[in-house]
Parts: C-alpha cells; sequence; structure tokens
C-alpha cells in the first residue's frame, strides 16, 4: 500500500511515517517543512501548505491511502483565523484530492480537546467546563471553547460527509495527550507530571497515549476499512498520575463525578476514557505505559 502522510515533519507524523515504512508500506510524505533525514533518505517527499489545492493533488496522486496529521497542534500556535484555514479548509482540500483519485483509505487525526475541555481559557474555578459523566466516550457532548477545538469538530464532520458522497473509508482519531517516550523531554516531563498529579485537577482527566501507539492506530485503520465512517477515543489503559487508587482524582477534584465511579465501567483498567471501541473494532490496543518507561530510566546506568 501506497500512503500519503501528512505532517511527517513533526515528532508524531515521523513516527506514524516509521511505522508504515517499517511495515512494509511504501510512504510518500507531505508537509510544509522538510522532514528528518532519514524519512527523506527513504520516502518521497512533496512540501506544500495544505491549502495549495495543485500541491495537494500532486502529493495524493498514486496513493492508496492518507493519514493526515499535519496542522496547527493548539492555540498557542496561532491567532484564529491562521489556525482555521489550514486545519480545516486544509482538510478539506485534501479529502477533495482523495475523492478525485478515488482513494478509499483516509485516517485523520482528531483530538480529545473537541469537547471543550482542554484549552479553555480561565483559571480552574466552579465555571470551569467539566464532562458530564464518566467514563468519556465518542458520545460525550461536544461544547467546543476554542477554534482549535471547533476546527477538529468541523473536521470530523467533513470527514463523515466525504464518507457517505464517494464510500471513502474515512476514520477519526481522536487523541488524548500524545507523549513520545523516545523524546529527551519525555524522560525529565513524564516523572515529574506522574508525581503531581494528583496535586492539582487535570482538565483531560490526566489521559496520554504514546506516539508509537498513535501510529500503530493509524496503520491499523487505513489496513481494516474500505468503506465507512468511525471515530476512536485513543488513551493508554492508564492514568498519568503516581497514586495507588486512580479513583482518589475524580473525588478529590471532580467530585461532582463520583457518582459514576460505580457505574460498572472498568475505572482500574481503562482510566477515565473509553478506548474499548478501538480494542474491538480496530484491534487496537496501548502497548507503551509512563509506569515502565519511569522504570527503564531508572535502571539505566548514569
Amino acid at each position: 500500500m501506497k500512503v500519503l502522510v501528512t505532517g511527517a515533519a513533526g515528532q508524531v507524523g515521523s513516527i506514524v511515517a516509521r511505522e508504515f515504512l517499517d511495515a512494509g508500506h511504501e510512504v510518500r510524505i507531505l508537509d510544509i517543512a522538510p522532514p528528518s533525514r532519514e524519512l527523506r533518505e527513504r520516502c518521497e517527499v512533496h512540501l506544500c501548505d495544505l491549502q495549495d489545492r495543485l500541491g495537494l493533488f500532486r502529493a495524493v496522486e498514486g496513493c492508496d491511502a492518507v493519514a493526515h496529521l499535519a496542522a496547527i497542534p493548539n492555540p498557542a500556535h496561532g491567532n484564529d483565523r491562521v489556525l482555521f484555514g489550514p486545519n480545516v479548509l486544509g482538510t478539506q482540500l485534501l479529502l477533495a484530492a482523495a475523492e478525485a483519485y478515488e482513494i478509499k483509505r483516509f485516517a485523520l487525526a482528531s483530538s480529545c480537546s473537541i469537547y471543550g475541555f482542554p484549552f479553555q481559557q480561565g483559571r480552574w474555578d466552579e465555571n470551569t467546563l467539566r464532562p458530564q459523566y464518566l467514563p468519556m466516550d465518542i458520545h460525550h457532548p461536544i461544547v467546543s471553547q476554542d477554534v482549535y477545538a471547533l476546527s477538529k469538530e468541523c473536521n470530523e464532520i467533513t470527514a463523515a460527509m466525504y464518507s457517505r458522497r464517494c464510500d471513502m473509508a474515512t476514520t477519526c482519531l481522536r487523541l488524548t495527550w500524545v507523549v513520545s517516550f523516545e523524546s529527551r523531554r519525555a524522560r525529565r516531563w513524564i516523572p515529574h507530571s506522574a508525581q503531581h498529579a494528583k496535586e492539582r485537577p487535570s482538565r483531560d482527566l490526566w489521559a496520554y497515549v504514546e506516539a508509537r501507539d498513535v501510529a500503530r492506530a493509524f496503520m491499523l485503520a487505513l489496513e481494516k476499512f474500505e468503506t465507512g465512517h468511525r471515530r476512536y477515543v485513543l488513551a493508554a489503559q492508564d492514568v498519568l498520575a503516581d497514586v495507588e487508587n486512580r479513583r482518589e482524582l475524580i473525588e478529590r477534584h471532580y467530585s461532582e463525578l463520583a457518582p459514576f465511579l460505580s457505574n460498572g465501567f472498568d475505572y482500574d483498567t481503562y482510566g477515565f476514557w473509553d478506548s474499548r471501541p478501538a480494542q474491538e473494532e480496530l484491534g487496537w490496543n496501548s502497548r507503551f505505559h509512563w509506569r515502565e518507561f519511569v522504570a527503564s530510566l531508572e535502571n539505566q546506568t548514569p
């Protein structure tokens, strides 16, 4: 399978591209910036902006599938106008190019920020937007509070429309906080975050997913589905918090949600996000977890 991976100059996109290459697929890269030397040597590279319609059509031609990760990654990276163009119009143009070349497999990086919680403005108080129930799942109401969240909502709606119109298999992967244990920053940030997590509320309910698990979900989606529109939450079967009883996090910081802890969901296995549909339909599960990562750091020779 020849796969177009957009955003492969970024950390997560590069790992997705590598996952497809290592599985024996041919990869073409589209990004506004050059990817790593390794990927330049192993892949055909197209440099263009997501709003460059002709550039997108050239990049898509001859491919069998698209893994779309290119985007401005959060509101801090630009004002609303700057963000909305590439994130929303760029995705629509890419889907249109895929339709024109009769590509039937398209997976895109959505985000659990779509619900409105992670990037809402203001300090944590009684007015802070919170989940309506637990566990968080694909059916939870979307209450966008920022243009980044809105862009993800628009992209999912657009992908569903193209799936209906041209029988394209479109898969939206709602990613929780993506971390890469291969990065130098993770060596400092992960242990510190886990240690201090119980001291403060988490707007995304202490969820995370490792980049290699994200990459595997993209590959499973593009290999498996040939028709239909699907959405999945991707979260590690864990919480990024060094606590013995993760239920205490909810009781301490989200007391109004505490009654949901007795609703029969296996919070001790899955955390506070329901990724079971991804396991049941995609065959995906999280393989990389912060506790094993921190233990590996402690076992390394100074």
